[in-house]
């Protein structure tokens, strides 16, 4: 009997969270305790947990993706609490791989996504399966989850889950530990270097999952290999515990400074392209507009757009920089372009928004992405507004005008600028 609509339901899922641009946490619960999470940010699923085998999971991953790494750097990111949290900030500061660490995330969401599916199917076989879900939105300015590359991870977890069952493996759980439970016999009905492989392997230590990515075959392929071992109860498949993570001394474990708390950089860091760049003008009084984009032209074309208006403009061209930069000069506004290497807008945007310096100071998004999908997700991030490229003067100095009101401690912008600019005039 086919087990099509437990994947239609799950799939289904998936499509409304997509179309609904949901950003949060999707739980789906079976009625026998399973219980998985899954992270929406924009409709995207950026992440995905459970309560067992976490650590294994991510660790195997991590083996599995970024296998060029010294084993001293595997124990210190690979067996850390939070490992997602810490990667994810060493991403943020160029320390690691924004390619690898995608990899990562992208298999563990396709393995969590493999066992909802898989357990489902198994208690289909003694009873009625019933997955219940609970959404739980977030804020995306808080939501501490990377975007990854628009990869059909579902689609291949469905191409999965389909070559698994047609090799006849619905019955085998992939997370749980092959041993051999008959060594005699075994012993007796293998050649000497298959029964050293399988003592070596099948010692109830590691997952099949495991084993795959340590022997470097396809899961499936692992598994049929052991299966007629295990039909003869020569090996059995028993459960193990989730790995025990190691917590090491900070001077082992890779610095990572707060975003909350950057270092501030002397004055000389600023990069400003207009007024801000000279001594002079820099101590001039009135509200701040920084700039944060590596296009040298566009940040050209802001600075003349600010000459003369009475306000300061500084051009931030490195994104990593971005944060110490904005902390030292407070401004009252601030755009950000949204394509840029390493940390993006959306990703910059939230990481701003988690200071409380910047709360109330108004974020603008500028891109040639200017679509509905990109503006909803610039809102979700906390940007206040959404502005397409080329940059055009009179969208730019409306913004400008809107949220940079002169108050009675800072003198009011001259208006012959913005007179000839002002779409209202």
């Amino acid at each position: 009997m086919s087990h099509q609509f437990i994947v239609d339901e799950i799939d289904q899922k998936i499509q409304q969270a997509k179309e609904r641009l949901f950003t949060g946490i999707l739980t789906v619960r079976t009625d026998t305790g399973g219980e998985w999470f899954l992270y929406f940010l924009v409709g995207q699923i950026v992440w995905a947990n459970a309560r067992t085998h976490s650590n294994r999971r991510w660790h195997r991953q991590f083996l599995k993706h970024s296998s060029e790494l010294n084993t001293t750097t595997l124990k210190e990111i690979g067996h850390r609490v939070q490992s997602y949290q810490m990667v994810a900030h060493l991403v943020m500061h160029q320390k690691f791989s924004r390619d690898h660490f995608s990899k990562i995330v992208r298999g563990c969401i396709a393995e969590i996504l493999f066992d909802i599916v898989h357990r489902a199917t198994l208690e289909f076989r003694t009873s009625t399966p019933k997955l219940t879900y609970k959404a739980s939105p977030r804020n995306g300015a808080n939501f501490p989850c990377i975007g990854l590359n628009r990869e059909p991870i579902w689609e291949q977890v469905q191409q999965d889950w389909q070559n698994w069952q047609q090799a006849n493996l619905i019955d085998y759980r992939p997370n749980l530990a092959p041993t051999i439970v008959q060594s005699e016999i075994l012993q007796e009905r293998t050649s000497p270097t298959a029964f050293q492989t399988l003592e070596k392997l099948a010692n109830g230590k590691h997952t099949l999952r495991d084993l795959a990515i340590k022997t470097k075959q396809p899961l499936a392929t692992l598994t049929q290999s052991l299966v007629p071992h295990i039909r003869r109860d020569l090996i059995k498949l028993m459960h193990v515990e989730d790995l025990t993570l190691k917590v090491h001394s900070p001077h082992q474990v890779p610095s990572v400074p707060k975003l909350s708390q950057s270092p501030s950089l002397p004055a000389t860091a600023i990069s400003g392209l207009s007024a801000a760049t000279d001594t002079k003008a820099a101590t001039t009084r009135g509200p701040i507009v920084a700039y944060v984009d590596d296009n040298t032209a566009d940040g050209q074309t802001q600075a003349t757009l600010f000459q003369g208006s009475g306000y300061r403009y500084v051009n931030i061209p490195d994104s990593l920089q971005a944060l110490p930069k904005l902390l030292e000069l407070k401004p009252q506004l601030i755009f950000l372009d949204l394509v840029m290497p390493i940390v993006n807008g959306y990703e910059l945007c939230a990481q701003i928004r988690r200071i409380s310096a910047f709360q109330d100071v108004p974020v603008i998004i500028m891109t040639n992405n200017n679509s509905i999908p990109d503006r909803v997700r610039a809102k979700v991030v906390g940007s206040n507004g959404f502005l397409g490229k080329p940059i055009k003067a009179k969208q730019v100095l409306k913004v400008a005008i809107k949220h940079l009101q002169p108050t009675p401690t800072v003198a009011p912008p001259r208006p012959t600028r913005f007179r000839q600019l002002s779409p209202s005039v």
